[in-house]
């Protein structure tokens, strides 16, 4: 027999218990990453499907990797849509990997550590000895159930063809080469054919599955044989009552049904070892939770297997079954009227508990089997079986389970107490008992003034050994000192008998005094530890984990009626902690670092139950928000800062203000139960029920405003949808409003910052919804789960896309925008911004920006910028890689050529032809320019609509800011340029100092920016570039015509034409993004070409006139004029390629 299997110095016990540790640790980290599986993965989506069929591949693709790789290589299209996915999915890849093989790695440790045994290298110890202890077969046995659990969890929650697809693309990422156990953990992951949608089962599953890593066949029978035989976890002290006996064996009958996967020769032929089975842990239950709330159905998964089929047969008979839920059903009703009883206010206190310790516990353990035996069968799977088990209420279930958590809440607080003041107690009671003797002592002594008793030494002496005797009990130990105490209250009582004592009521009242001080000794020495861990064995609500979210409905409609049933509730969400101790117990046993995040995993799991029971206060109060919003809008007048005393009666309006007090008092009802919860530790994670209110007002809030924006901001793209977009934007504005106004009216009756919630709230949805439309223009995506927006507790519904381009509201706000201010269809005016040139109808104006102001405010107006800025990114990236490629192509040579012609560009030009042969050449560029300039024009002038928008608000709203902002920017830029004149007296902020970058989001907030003057890309000299711009200004100017009403440049003809202001502010953004020396290049082409025509045209003067300019020379003067307006270059720097009296006489 082993001794000590699990000290300190036992290398063979702490290996095990190290190994069964990280079993419990990697099934935690199974769950957890079940739930964050990338839908790509299991090809949910059919477009995604489509998408990635030729890269994302199953096993198939052991078979011919070469063929599948060459596929791939020789398609740039799927390069790049592979590049992309690794680097969207690679981090996620590297995790689920770490699973797999961290499931492999364990088996074959739990396997080399068998073998070790067996071989003698822990010495003097055996298999058969390990079994023999009773820690060590507790250990064996989780081992080997542990790993049946992962495989069983992997498949139905990882599922095979899902497995496969990771596996592969981790390998082709990754390369088998940094992989050495690639074959086996594919091996024991390959698909099984089981898919937990599909009710059909796959021949020979999951006995093939489970044998993939075989496990001795020696060591599972003898843990068959000791699970089977042994109570190895001492189940029946906590549950002694026969017919208990199936949930006090039901940890054990769990680990069988796991093990006996691996040995299925018993299950299919054993008929003898089945029926000893299922007689011990089955005879009156069919459905078990094989772990944490997994169910499973015996009567349907041992259905392929003869023998055990056969034994099972007895407990599923009808009259069985039936049997079974008429005992349980009757024993509710009886059960909660037992626990209320208990219940009652100013019964349970500590004199009550002390004397009625038993009977309390017995209540708790049968309350406790009734509820766990129902919960679970009226949860099979069997149609036919449920129904027979489906004849009573589950309301009075959940009643039942409510009373039994305050019972336990109760009984274990008080219990606890006693507890911790058990030495305290004995001790004050022992000395008033020997107080008492004593007084006893002095009173028959016959010197105690005023006793007119006779002197009697022998009761003296007596009452005075008497004292002596309790003085010496000793409170360690505990049994002889009960004894002893037994044998003083039964001397004491006998001596009443005496004649002199009999005779005196003062004697027999003390004797009586301490009697009952040496009772309440015996009562305190049975207060012990046992008690609350038997109390926490019967409480165990484990198998609950998942069933128990059928009763959220219950529970909530039991908070609308009621809402202070949330304190009922706060004990059953303390009793659901116990959940934890099964994963826990032997992490925390040895001490594992693990401990922290397997707890931390399971506890927000728990919070989050929680708060999915009670988000229907927040709901609740929605719903009267409504009303409120309704009245606020629509029926309550505002009154206004002066009235006339005949109007007043107009404006009290007592009736609708009733209505309006009313449903403020049920909002603040609802939030009463809540706030009367007191902080309560939820596993490790702490729950502030304030705290708890608040997420779920901000989780209503977010789906309110989500909801009213993704439902408004919908366009038809039909004509006149100016109108509608004004529309919208005020419906918008007006819902938004009501909100607003309402949530800062109801903040002060339940508690919250209304103001800073919603603006918190209202930033993060904008900001997630820009991130989401953003993801378009990414090739690394941001997920859900990596989103600084997104939260699990408060999480931003997504919604399904409306339009082919945009992915959320904030994208068809942003393309509708876009479609009002085409280039193609409206004339820009820096005054006034888009109109309509035939109909002189404006589309986008200052009442629109507004509009948009008061609808999406100053975070939709940021996200709006911010959107538009990724747009602007990728188109030209796109732009620049094309034209680098036209270039080297086909023009390469001819720039150059052409470019030498032109030098030096301060002269002029011998042959103008040459000018014309090259705009011949590059006209087939031009409709690339065209569409890519007047597309980047015209969102820089949208952008640069945003921050006067912008800077126009924080100006009114917020002038210190504006002010504060303003003059760090100016200080910053003067730092900068100090630094690039003497580097070695102002060094340049270091790359950890982040003040650049939080200052620049400020000023991009405030609208102290210039969109025009920014650089967005980063791009290698084009040096061709500056000439092919200079062409292609040069082919366009000749089509404007100046409109001196307007002044501004339009087009000539309607058909095929664009807007000016757009094309120049294009050409800007573009320059910006080279290195100057391109635009003053650019502007030395077209100075040059100015006086090449002028030279030219005064040379040869037609008509005899010599007094107008050329058409296209008067075209690039109002394009320079233009140039320099919009991107703040000073006139000097043109009047360097062009003279100023050239612009003189073109002014006049």
């Amino acid at each position: 027999m082993v001794k000590d299997f699990l000290a300190e110095g036992s290398q063979a016990g702490q290996t095990l218990l190290r190994l069964v540790s990280r079993g419990n640790a990697i099934i935690a980290e199974l769950l957890r990453l079940s739930a964050h599986i990338p839908s790509v993965f299991k090809l949910d989506d059919r477009n995604e499907a489509r998408k990635y069929q030729d890269i994302l591949m199953d096993f198939k693709y052991l078979s011919n990797p070469d063929y599948f790789e060459a596929k791939i290589e020789d398609n740039r299209e799927l390069v790049d849509l592979e590049a992309e996915f690794r680097e969207n999915h690679i981090d996620i890849l590297v995790r689920f990997y770490h699973l797999f093989e961290s499931v492999y790695k364990y088996i074959k440790d739990l396997e080399k550590y068998l073998i070790d045994v067996e071989k003698g290298f822990y010495i003097h110890l055996t298999v058969e000895g390990i079994l023999m202890n009773g820690d060590g077969k507790q250990l064996v046995s989780e081992a080997i159930y542990l790993y049946g659990v992962m495989l069983i969890l992997m498949d139905n929650l990882i599922e095979g063809p899902v497995r496969e697809r990771m596996l592969i693309s981790y390998m082709r990422n990754k390369g088998p080469v940094d992989l050495p156990f690639i074959d086996d953990v594919c091996k024991l992951f390959k698909s099984t054919g089981y898919l937990p949608t599909n009710p059909k089962r796959p021949a020979n599953y999951p006995e093939e599955y489970f044998a993939r890593i075989p496990i001795p066949q020696t060591v599972l029978s003898m843990v068959v044989g000791r699970l089977t035989s042994d109570d190895i976890y001492n189940g029946t002290q906590s549950f002694p009552l026969p017919d208990h006996r199936s949930v006090a064996l039901s940890t054990q009958a769990c680990m069988l049904y796991v093990i006996l996967y691996f040995t299925p020769d018993v299950l299919q032929n054993k008929m003898s070892t089945m029926r000893e089975i299922v007689d011990k842990y089955f005879p009156d239950n069919w459905v078990i939770a094989y772990f944490l709330g997994f169910t499973v159905d015996l009567s349907v998964v041992w259905e392929p297997y003869r023998a055990a089929k056969t034994a099972l047969a007895n407990t599923t008979t009808p009259q069985n079954i039936t049997y079974q839920q008429q005992k349980f059903w009757k024993d509710v009703d009886i059960l909660n009227r037992q626990v209320q009883s208990l219940l009652v206010e100013g019964l349970l206190v500590e004199e009550y508990i002390m004397d009625n310790i038993s009977k309390i516990i017995g209540t708790i353990r049968s309350c406790n089997v009734t509820i766990r035996w129902l919960m679970l069968h009226t949860n099979a799977s069997t149609k036919k079986l449920r129904d027979l088990v489906s004849n009573g209420s589950q309301d009075e279930v959940l009643q039942l389970l409510l009373n039994t958590a305050q019972l336990e809440f109760v009984f274990k607080n008080i219990f606890q107490s006693l507890l911790d003041t058990k030495q305290t107690r004995w001790e004050e009671n022992k000395k008033l008992a020997s107080e008492s003797m004593n007084e006893l002592a002095e009173y028959f002594s016959g010197e105690k003034a005023l006793t007119r008793v006779k002197k009697n030494e022998n009761l003296q002496k007596w009452f005075g050994e008497i004292s002596a005797k309790v003085n010496s009990l000793d409170y360690e130990d505990n049994t002889s000192t009960g004894r002893k105490i037994q044998q003083l209250s039964l001397a004491l009582e006998e001596v009443e008998q005496f004649q002199e004592i009999d005779s005196s009521i003062q004697v027999r009242q003390f004797l009586v005094e301490t009697r009952s001080f040496l009772t309440k000794m015996i009562k305190i020495v049975n207060i012990k530890e046992e008690v609350l861990v038997n109390l926490s064995v019967c409480a165990d609500i484990s198998y609950a984990w998942d069933i128990i979210n059928n009763y959220v409905e219950q529970m909530q409609r039991g908070i609308k009626s009621d809402p202070k049933c949330v304190l009922k509730l706060r004990a059953t969400f303390l009793k659901l902690v116990s959940i934890l101790d099964l994963p826990l117990v032997r992490i925390s046993q040895c001490a594992s670092p693990d401990l922290l995040s397997v707890s931390e995993y399971y506890s927000s799991e728990l919070v989050g139950y929680v708060r999915k029971v009670l988000e229907i206060v927040p709901k609740s109060m929605f719903i009267i928000l409504k009303q409120i919003i309704d009245m606020q809008t629509n029926s309550i007048q505002e009154l206004p800062t002066k009235v006339e005393k005949e109007r007043l009666r107009d404006f009290a309006q007592l009736d609708q203000r009733y209505e309006l007090a009313k449903a403020t008092n049920s909002v603040s009802v609802f939030t009463e139960g809540i706030l009367a919860m007191e902080t309560t530790l939820v596993g490790v994670i702490e729950v502030d029920p304030k705290q708890l209110l608040e997420d779920g007002i901000r989780k209503e809030l977010v789906l309110q405003i989500s909801m009213a924006m993704d439902k408004t901001l919908v366009f038809r793209n039909q004509k006149n949808s100016n109108d509608e977009l004004q529309l919208r934007l005020k419906e918008l504005a007006n819902i938004l409003d009501g909100f607003r106004r309402s949530f800062q009216y109801i903040q002060d009756y339940v508690n919250i910052p209304g103001l800073r919630i919603w603006q918190e709230e209202f930033s993060r949805i904008v900001n997630y919804y820009v991130e989401q439309e953003c993801n378009q223009f990414l090739k690394k995506k941001v997920y859900d789960w990596q989103s600084n927006y997104q939260s699990v507790a408060i999480p931003i519904p997504r919604f399904p896309t409306v339009d082919a381009a945009s992915v959320t509201m904030i994208g068809r706000l942003a393309r509708e925008l876009l479609n009002q201010t085409s280039c193609r269809t409206t004339l820009y005016l820096n005054q006034i911004g888009w109109f309509e040139p035939q109909t002189s109808k404006e589309l986008v104006g200052i009442n629109t920006w507004s509009l948009l102001q008061q609808s999406v405010g100053i975070f939709g107006l940021t996200g709006l910028d911010k959107l538009y800025c990724f747009m602007m990114v990728k188109d030209l990236q796109v732009f620049v890689n094309q034209i680098r490629q036209l270039v080297e192509k086909s023009l390469k040579g001819f720039i150059a050529e052409f470019e030498e012609s032109l030098r030096p560009t301060t002269s002029i030009p011998d042959n103008i032809q040459r000018y014309q042969t090259a705009l011949d050449k590059t006209k087939g560029l031009c409709p690339i320019f065209i569409d890519v300039l007047t597309k980047i024009g015209q969102v820089q002038l949208l952008r640069r609509q945003i921050s006067n928008q912008l800077n126009f608000h924080c100006k009114i709203d917020s002038n210190m800011l504006f002010c504060a902002l303003d003059v760090m920017n100016t200080s910053l830029i003067n730092d900068i340029q100090a630094h690039f004149q003497r580097p070695d007296v102002a060094p340049y902020p270091g790359e950890d100092n982040t003040l650049l970058f939080d200052l620049a989001q400020y000023l991009d907030t405030a609208g102290i920016n210039d969109p025009y003057t920014k650089i967005y890309i980063t791009t290698l000299p084009l040096e061709a570039f500056p000439c092919l711009l200079f062409l292609f200004v040069l082919s366009q100017v000749t089509q404007f015509t100046y409109n001196s009403k307007l002044c501004v440049m339009m087009a000539k003809k309607q058909k095929n034409s664009y807007d000016w202001t757009p094309f120049i502010v294009g050409v800007i953004t573009i320059l910006k993004q080279f290195h100057s020396l391109h635009t003053q290049k650019f502007l030395s082409f077209v100075g040059q070409y100015i006086r090449c025509q002028l030279n030219t045209a005064l040379a040869n003067p037609k008509d005899g006139k010599d007094e107008d300019y050329p058409e296209d020379v008067i075209g690039l003067l109002r394009f320079l004029d233009d140039f320099c307006k919009y991107s703040s270059t000073p006139r000097k720097i043109v009047e360097g390629y062009v003279p100023s009296y050239i612009f003189d006489y073109y002014n006049q």
